[in-house]
């Protein structure tokens, strides 16, 4: 399984929304991608638009930052 980072530590919304859709898109069945943020806000903003998407969402933290680890789905993908 493919893992990629995306260390949005230094971004607030808007554009680590923009940056964290761009990368999801970007996503294949199975792979993954971490996504290291520090802001509480921008955190919320991306995990609603991902999981509208339908993609997996798995929120930890780490020392003083969010880790949210998107899984791409295909099944769950071609349901919506």
């Amino acid at each position: 399984m493919e893992r990629k980072r995306l260390d949005l530590r230094q971004q607030r919304c808007p554009m680590s929304l923009l940056l964290a859709k761009r990368h999801s898109a970007e996503l294949s069945e199975g792979s993954q991608l971490v996504i290291q943020l520090s802001d509480q806000s921008s955190m919320r903003d991306i995990v609603k638009y991902l999981q509208s998407r339908q993609f997996l969402v798995e929120t930890t933290m780490e020392q003083e930052d969010y880790l949210l680890t998107i899984t791409f789905n295909k099944e769950m993908s071609q349901d919506v």
